[in-house]
């Protein structure tokens, strides 16, 4: 039996130039794709970043970033200032009791959170709503922790009630919980003072339970917002015991990353000296993507917090602007306070494939994030309210 293989390039071209051309229709094809999109919460006004001469150089930072490696084309130091600077924004008072990495995205960062957790208490339940981002059970699976999902209030965020029925249901039991700043399908905010008082309610001390907020887009978005009670600001001045984002969404690089920040003795627990590096097993992952790396740094210290508390609070407006839009029109939407995601009933298929959408259980939504503009918006309401279904109404 035979294969067929793919074909190589034609041996009447050069290699470059089959090259270039696919590599040209890729950069086509993401233009157009990047002028309609809006349903995924991806910061795509990147701005200047990082210089294209570094792309020449394998910058892997190997191990513990505070401790360093072997390997000398590393980053990390780039990488504590990336860590303070988001280490500032959420409440952490004496950088030296924490610490934090950049790895491969928000995902990486759940699952590393809950690791933390697992490791702090081997019998813990993890809680987490059934809003949650779908890696907070898969980080139970993975790495075998029972799991209880809590219900849901209409908003999205996680009911305290219901949490402090699953709470008491383990009869003092060792608590691993997972709240989030801004639900993937409605963007909602859990509430993280309400949640620690249900904890501490229950006589669950801190070396009893361990708290891991999922802020993948909001914990770049919230502690910029004025408005936004404390209740939902992600803070390591509450009993919080790590805090996790994606680089790809508020932070706005251009490639799939995230950044953990975690309370150092839970990471001081776990951490286990590698000769063969030179440095401490405290990372999820043993090579990790400097030029990750290098682009969150670019993108903290280049827009800085005036830039994004711009973009935070211009987006947040955006958001509720177009959810008054459809509201005005009769339609039914959705737009948590603070929010940037706006839900609504998913439309007919070529509306969501035009525009990108995220859709799931007969709702979609759209997301404003800074390379979203008003025309976007404007083409998409005009084309949500004469679908047929309103029309036909």
């Amino acid at each position: 039996m035979t294969h067929a293989f793919p074909r190589g390039p034609s041996l009447h071209r050069s290699l470059n130039d089959e090259l270039m051309d696919r590599l040209v229709e890729t950069e086509q094809r993401m233009r157009a794709a990047h002028q309609t999109h809006l349903g995924y919460p991806y910061n795509l006004a990147f701005g200047p970043g990082v210089p294209a001469t570094l792309q020449q150089f394998l910058i892997n930072n190997l191990g513990d970033p505070y401790v360093g490696s072997h390997y000398a084309s590393e980053v990390c130091a780039l990488e504590r200032e990336a860590v303070a600077w988001l280490m500032r924004l959420w409440g952490c008072l004496d950088l030296k009791d924490y610490w934090g990495t950049i790895g491969a995205s928000g995902t990486e960062g759940n699952i590393w959170g809950i690791y933390l957790g697992r490791e702090a208490l081997p019998d813990a339940v993890l809680l987490h709503s059934a809003d949650a981002h779908y890696s907070i059970p898969k980080a139970a699976r993975i790495q075998r922790v029972e799991a209880v999902e809590v219900a849901s209030n209409p908003a999205g965020e996680i009911d305290l009630a219901a949490l402090e029925a699953a709470v008491a249901g383990l009869k003092g039991r060792p608590v691993i919980l997972a709240l989030t700043c801004g639900t993937t399908m409605k963007g909602a905010h859990d509430d993280i003072v309400g949640a620690l008082a249900v904890l501490d309610a229950a006589g669950l001390d801190r070396d009893r339970r361990y708290v891991h907020v999922d802020g993948a887009l909001n914990a770049m978005v919230i502690p910029f917002l004025k408005g936004a009670p404390d209740s939902i600001r992600p803070s390591f001045e509450m009993a919080i015991d790590s805090i996790s984002t994606s680089g790809h969404k508020m932070i706005g690089t251009p490639m799939p990353c995230g950044a953990l920040v975690a309370r150092r003795v839970h990471v001081d627990r776990i951490a286990r000296a590698v000769a063969y590096l030179k440095s401490n097993d405290t990372t999820l992952m043993g090579s990790r993507n400097g030029h990750a790396v290098l682009s969150i740094w670019a993108r903290l210290f280049g827009h800085g917090y005036g830039g994004y508390a711009h973009d935070a609070l211009d987006c947040s407006l955006r958001a509720q602007a177009l959810a008054d839009r459809l509201r005005a029109a009769g339609r039914p939407v959705l737009c948590n306070p603070h929010s940037l995601t706006v839900v609504f009933d998913e439309p007919a298929p070529d509306i969501v494939t035009r525009y990108q959408l995220a859709a799931s259980k007969g709702l979609a939504h759209a997301i404003v994030m800074p390379n979203v503009t008003d025309d976007l918006l404007d083409r998409f309401a005009t084309d949500y309210l004469n679908w047929s279904k309103w029309t036909a109404a």
